[in-house]
């Protein structure tokens, strides 16, 4: 399931759930939440749990979609139930214990709202009930945007006294809103927010005497709002901008990608504007990440000035450089942050960072930001713990390194309460660092059994975010082996591609207590960006530690390690040394080595873990055809090249037929330029590929490359011309597979544009037509538009009236801007044109007829 992170629910404790959030859903990249949780099911959410494993809970959207709150904390918005997008925004908004979505962009009106209540806010933060804020007597208050074409738009209203918050119907058609409130003063926000196009946070304080009023907010004065540096080559990448009021409500939230934010200054005791900014280089794209990334927060507090537009020098920031690690290959990476002002609420928002490479982070002094790193198409995020840096160069740190395995949550794991057990044990890609991570595209098996041979759980095919409950258990102690497998084959990670667990332990009756099970920690030094050793020793140093038990660290060891370069097939030993680690001789010849690990603790807990494919090694990996497994009939595009403008939301569709005596279970692919092991730019499909099972041995794996802006995902004109499409498909059996690393080749193009016009119009017989023209094609840099296209050959051709077809009157070559201009004698009424057969990386086009009257 592809979703996106939308905003950032901070607990507190039985104080529920407050504030509001707005992000561009088409302009943040998707990323798997980070949920330890069971499924997410409808119902209410007690967020005074804070220390504590909490389910999420969800609400349909009535389009297929859902929004749902993760672990109390977190909020995702999946459009449809295929894990598509939607082309709108959601806003997100969390009031007075409910948090509602709905969509906000152009078709916002054809589209339902959502609720998730919350039981634990049934009164203010001061103590006092919700219900007790209104009066006997409300009079009606129309709030309106004026001097703006709003197609979507959030009213917020508060009083100034107690800052009780009232509830306003924002899903009226139009820019007004009417609101029932008794007399006093208040404080007011309108946000409006159209997709592609500036945000505006507007602010008015009003009074309500005895009568109904109108109460205006006018764009127009609304004033742009950001943080700047003294770094001339930084841009905005993206921007969160919300306000927050006494009591820890949040109006907004208002930005997204680079648009700019307007806020109408105010000066409101105990109100602040916030202000979060991503810089990064300019021009920098998914495919062309920013070698650094300035994180920026403001506050404006009480006071937003005419001009609130902050600046701080590059040599007053926190300073430090992170690595990035490469899951076996070059695949995009999205680095998102979220800074904490000691409210609930806040937003992520992120840029583009190299993968396999390192990126300068420059941040705020002093100010603390929640992290997430994700990868690819975003179902795998590593969840970074929350930093707070001081002025000045700090220590640098390296994320997703690998071998990615199994961490234990900071939530906790599977657990025993009375007589039955939870099994969840979801963190199965964590970085060697520690960090944890969810790959939305694995499935999780589990099976429990105890000593004697009898079944408690098993289920195969959960996707990452469910657990599984056991039946009744015996009340005695006893001893009882959990296996676990999690399988995965996604386009953006060719490591680990399979995690076997196979723990014992001991476990009797009791509440709420997690199961000791033995946790092991791999670490590989020495792999370079992408994952890889060179031929030669290595060294692999391994920790265990177990879970909730008597058992010690000291008591808790590695009792052996193994590796394969098979993926499993067979394997070798290793010398152990006491403190855990062992020498492991690389062959030249391997493409990917596997490990091994086993661990035991004194109160017989064992550990038995496998990592199919844990680092790659120094061959290159060929094709892969295991078993029966074959594909066929591969078509991009119905067969055509793809032309790509400067549009957002561009797409296309990629398809094979995979055939396997079993039945095929499932399949993917994507495209990439330049070498499989090292690509220049890669596209990933924007969700899983569909497999349709066709009959008993075939199926057709169909893949949706959708919300395309080449701007953003490519940024580079040098990636237009051929590109490769890998594809894989896997039998239903599970013992077969095949692997193409270059099943079909595209072509990936600019598009063009042509024009022709013939002067004079009419023209005496006989005399001379001047035609001239420009070519020109998009520029997916960082001018954007489309730009004339030099030195081209271009056939100038002519359609006699009354006829159908074009001749060719003579070749055209365009100057240095990508104009054309020519001559021909007039002979008859006719059609002139320009025709342009396109190249290797420019899409052909042809100009509109220019119709010529001849007398």
């Amino acid at each position: 399931m592809s979703v996106f992170r939308v905003g950032r629910i901070r607990r507190r404790a039985a104080a529920g759930l407050c504030g509001a959030a707005l992000i561009a859903s088409t302009l943040l990249m998707p990323v798997a939440a980070a949920s330890d949780g069971e499924p997410a099911t409808t119902g209410t959410v007690s967020p005074a749990e804070d220390t504590a494993y909490h389910p999420g809970r969800s609400a349909e959207l009535g389009d297929q979609g859902r929004v749902e709150l993760v672990d109390g904390r977190d909020i995702r918005v999946t459009a449809d139930a295929a894990g598509a997008a939607d082309p709108t925004r959601y806003s997100v908004a969390s009031l007075d214990g409910t948090v509602s979505v709905r969509p906000t962009g152009k078709s916002a009106a054809d589209r339902p709202t959502a609720e998730l209540r919350s039981t634990a806010r049934t009164e203010d933060a001061r103590g006092v009930p919700a219900t007790t804020y209104a009066a006997a007597s409300t009079y009606a208050v129309k709030l309106s945007i004026t001097n703006a074409d709003v197609r979507s738009k959030l009213f917020y209203v508060w009083d100034r006294k107690t800052w009780a918050w009232y509830a306003v119907d924002s899903d009226t058609a139009g820019a007004s809103s009417t609101v029932k409130l008794p007399p006093g003063d208040y404080f007011s926000v309108a946000l409006h927010n159209d997709w592609l196009e500036p945000s505006y946070l507007l602010t008015r304080t009003f009074s309500v005497g005895s009568a109904a009023k109108t109460v205006t907010f006018d764009q127009r004065a609304a004033k742009e709002t950001a943080i700047r540096t003294d770094d001339t080559t930084a841009t905005r990448d993206a921007s969160a901008v919300w306000i927050s009021v006494p009591g820890g409500d949040l109006a907004g939230f208002a930005g997204s990608g680079a648009d700019k934010v307007y806020v109408t200054p105010f000066s409101v005791s105990g109100v602040s504007l916030r202000v979060h900014e991503v810089l990064a280089k300019k021009g920098a794209s998914a495919s062309v990440p920013s070698p650094y990334r300035y994180d920026l927060t403001h506050s404006f507090k009480t006071t937003v000035p005419a001009s609130p537009i902050a600046t701080v020098r590059a040599s007053t920031l926190a300073k430090t450089v992170t690595k990035v690690g490469a899951p076996g290959t070059r695949t995009t990476a999205y680095l998102q942050s979220v800074p904490s002002f000691g409210e609930l609420t806040g937003v992520f928002i992120g840029s583009s960072v190299p993968v396999a490479g390192s990126v300068t982070e420059y941040a705020t002094a002093g100010v603390t930001y929640g992290r997430l790193l994700s990868y690819g198409t975003g179902e795998l995020s590593l969840n970074l713990p929350d930093r707070t840096l001081a002025s000045g160069t700090s220590a640098g740190e390296t994320l997703g390194a690998a071998p990615l395995q199994p961490v234990r949550s900071e939530w906790g794991g599977s657990q025993r309460d009375f007589g039955k057990i939870r099994l969840s044990e979801l963190n199965a890609f964590g970085d060697s660092a520690g960090h944890t991570a969810i790959d939305g595209r694995a499935t999780y098996s589990y099976k429990l059994t105890s000593a004697d041979g009898t079944t408690y759980a098993q289920a195969d095919g959960l996707d990452a975010y469910h657990s599984l409950t056991s039946s009744s258990l015996p009340s005695l102690q006893a001893t009882y082996t959990l296996d676990q497998t999690v399988h995965r084959r996604v386009p953006y990670s060719r490591l680990s591609t399979d995690v076997h667990n196979e723990w014992t332990f001991r476990s009797g009756y009791a509440e709420g207590r997690e199961l000791p099970l033995i946790d092991a920690r791999l670490s590989v030094p020495g792999l370079d960006g992408y994952g890889r050793a060179a031929a030669g020793p290595v060294q692999v140093q391994a920790s265990a530690a177990t879970r909730n038990s008597d058992a010690t660290t000291a008591n808790t060891r590695i009792t052996g390690l193994a590796y394969s370069t098979d993926s499993g097939a067979t394997w070798t030993d290793l010398d152990v040394a006491p403190d855990g680690s062992a020498t492991l001789g690389v062959p030249a010849s391997a493409s990917f080595v596997s490990l091994r690990v086993t661990a035991a603790d004194d109160q017989g807990g064992i550990l038995r873990r496998t990592i199919v494919r844990a680092f790659a090694g120094p061959a290159p990996q060929g094709d892969e055809r295991v078993g029966a497994t074959r594909i066929s009939n591969v078509v991009v595009n119905g067969g055509k090249r793809v032309e790509l403008t400067d549009a957002p939301l561009q797409e296309f569709k990629a398809k094979f037929t995979a055939t396997d005596p079993s039945g095929t279970v499932s399949g993917d692919m994507y495209l990439y330029k330049g070498s499989y092991d090292t690509p220049d730019a890669v596209l990933h499909g924007t969700w899983p590929a569909a497999c349709a099972k066709v009959n008993a041995t075939t199926s057709t794996c169909e893949a949706h490359f959708a919300y395309i802006q080449p701007r953003w995902t490519l940024g580079r004109n040098s990636l237009a011309g051929t590109w490769k499409l890998a594809a894989w498909a896997e039998s239903a059996d599970g013992t077969s597979h095949a692997d193409l690393h270059a099943a079909k080749s595209v072509s990936v193009v600019r598009d063009a544009t042509l024009t022709a016009n013939a002067a004079p119009e009419p023209v005496a017989k006989g005399k001379t037509l001047t035609i001239t023209g420009k070519l020109s094609r998009v520029d997916w840099e960082t001018r954007g538009g489309y730009h004339g296209y030099a030195g081209q050959a271009v056939k100038l051709q002519f359609r006699k009236k009354g006829t159908s077809t074009y001749t060719t009157v003579k070749t055209v070559t365009t100057s240095s801007t990508g104009n054309l201009k020519t001559t021909a004698k007039a002979s008859t009424d006719g059609y002139w044109r320009y025709a342009f057969i396109g190249t290797s990386t420019t899409a052909p086009a042809t100009a509109a007829g220019d119709y010529v009257d001849v007398r």
